[in-house]
């Protein structure tokens, strides 16, 4: 039962946390003030510049702990014929515990929660930041923070890096650059079956070293438990795409997921569009609160 729950909802969270250690990454001083010139310039080699990615961790996490934002989850349940008939819409506010969001639910379809709702929430943060503290710890300890997650670690060893070029995004200098599965590498837990399955590109700051735009999709059908318990089929995709805010940091703007999936013998395709935005610093000490709760005054 806990291999179908991980298929049918956190599956799709594990495939967004796919460069989760390389969300965002704040530019310094000299970046900041230095003219870009990697335009006619040789690239860099693909893998190394994804180790570069991959080193930021730390510099990431700084900067993220420091914004709350808001996301609009829309889910899009289409018919027999794949017209939509019916779109549910999540509204959250989102905050970083080290590199592992926390959401709190706002609303569901444009409603408010109720007061048990609410205590409902409260509960599910607590739970989530009691998660985001025991991965934290196992890092710090050099172990891995999860088998459900996916890390810069795993993917660079599961995937081949190519076809690096010069590109453009929001009118920053990018490096563009495909990614596939390695053909010898061999997956033994669920998230490494994950990686063998997906393919795709990946866009990069060329000063930051931050991944600002990745489009992914599965190269192959992916199975759980031989089949037996669920499985996602071929060509289904994910886009994520970032913005850079504050002069200091990337951060998530749109993210879109399709996939056909089959849990036990129940089909479901699986269509979510989430909105980012009302990103804005807080204080470490300032309590999260919800849409219609009264908000403490800020402190000088």
């Amino acid at each position: 039962m806990r291999s179908s729950r991980f298929l049918a909802t956190s599956f799709p969270y594990i495939v967004l946390i796919l460069l989760g250690a390389a969300i965002t990454l704040p530019l310094n001083s000299q970046d900041k003030a230095q003219k870009s010139t990697t335009e006619g310039s040789p690239a860099p080699d693909p893998t190394a510049l994804m180790k570069i990615v991959a080193e930021n961790q730390k510099q990431i996490e700084a900067t993220q702990k420091n914004y709350i934002f808001q996301r609009k989850d829309e889910e899009r349940v289409a018919d027999k014929k794949g017209h939509v008939k019916l779109t549910r819409v999540k509204e959250y506010e989102v905050f970083f515990v080290g590199p592992w969001p926390v959401g709190r639910l706002l609303s569901k379809d444009g409603k408010l929660l109720t007061a048990a709702e609410q205590k409902k929430q409260d509960e599910e943060v607590r739970k989530q930041e009691k998660k985001a503290r025991e991965r934290i710890a196992k890092q710090a300890a050099g172990e891995e923070p999860g088998k459900d997650t996916i890390t810069l670690g795993n993917f660079l060893a599961a995937d081949h890096f190519y076809n690096l070029r010069h590109d453009t995004y929001q009118g920053r200098e990018v490096y563009a650059m495909d990614f596939a599965p390695r053909p010898d590498f061999q997956p033994h837990s669920m998230v490494e079956k994950v990686l063998k399955s997906l393919g795709g590109t990946l866009w990069v700051d060329a000063q930051a070293k931050d991944v600002v735009r990745l489009e992914a999709r599965f190269l192959e059908g992916l199975k759980v438990a031989g089949g037996l318990i669920g499985s996602v089929q071929k060509g289904g995709s994910v886009i994520l795409e970032q913005q850079f805010l504050n002069e200091e940091v990337w951060m998530p703007t749109y993210v879109e997921i399709q996939f056909d999936a089959r849990v036990f013998f129940l089909h479901r395709t699986l269509n979510v569009v989430s909105y980012y935005g009302d990103y804005h610093k807080f204080r470490v000490d300032s309590k999260i609160m919800g849409v219609g709760q009264d908000q403490p005054a800020p402190k000088p």
